[in-house]
């Protein structure tokens, strides 16, 4: 079987991690890039059909999906689909992250560099935990989850899926964060926060619903739906 990396993506966050992960013989496909902008052309090949997809996926026997922000549930949505075509679910953990031993990682995982992660903290499938962020201990981040940079997450919490936390957030002691809910960058969430709502503001309150999807997104899961 070919040993090369499929990275699903090919934006910011597959730059990132070409580089901070130093990845090697790797193939790019994202059908809304109409060629890759890495710098290093030797390293890669790039497809962008929809068409060339199988054979992308024959290529290859790990994959990363390059997909963050408040997109977790495609990022889900396409991981799933690649693991049932036989492809292994690469995690990707920076060296200088410090992380208890006690922490449990489910599939797929990022965490860039400087984060923090405290014992007895669960990080689901999927899930991206970015720049100099701190998790602290007893958390549970279930899958999709995004944690943006410098966000603080306080002992005790629960990350639902596909929540996403904005850069410089701080979420309180045993807070919830719902499903698909949003908090805004720089919020201090200090109560539960509701299935699909966004918050902002210090102390956080309810500014509108997180419903819409990028029309990219919602073209890919119809396309996956097909895919065979």
């Amino acid at each position: 079987m070919s040993k090369k990396i499929l990275l699903w993506g090919g934006g910011a966050k597959a730059m990132l991690a070409l580089e901070l992960f130093n990845l090697k013989n790797v193939i790019i496909f994202d059908p809304y890039l109409k060629k890759c902008n890495t710098k290093d052309k030797n390293r890669i090949e790039f497809y962008n059909k929809f068409s060339d997809l199988n054979y992308v996926i024959k290529q290859c026997s790990k994959f990363y999906v390059c997909i963050g922000n408040d997109d977790g549930q495609t990022r889900s949505i396409i991981a799933k689909k690649l693991i049932l075509k036989k492809l292994k679910p690469l995690n990707l953990i920076h060296k200088s992250s410090i992380i208890h031993k006690s922490v449990k990682f489910g599939k797929m995982i990022m965490v860039m560099p400087g984060v923090i992660i405290n014992p007895n903290t669960n990080i689901g499938n999927f899930s991206v935990i970015n720049t100099s962020a701190v998790i602290e201990h007893d958390c549970i981040l279930e899958e999709g989850t995004d944690v943006m940079g410098s966000a603080s997450i306080a002992g005790y919490c629960k990350i639902k899926k596909y929540a996403a936390i904005g850069t410089n957030a701080t979420i309180f002691p045993r807070v919830v964060l719902n499903e698909n809910c949003f908090v805004g960058s720089g919020s201090v969430v200090r109560n539960n926060v509701k299935k699909n709502d966004i918050v902002v503001g210090n102390p956080s309150k309810f500014l509108k619903k997180h419903l819409k999807k990028d029309p990219r997104s919602l073209n890919t899961i119809k396309k996956l739906k097909n895919f065979k």
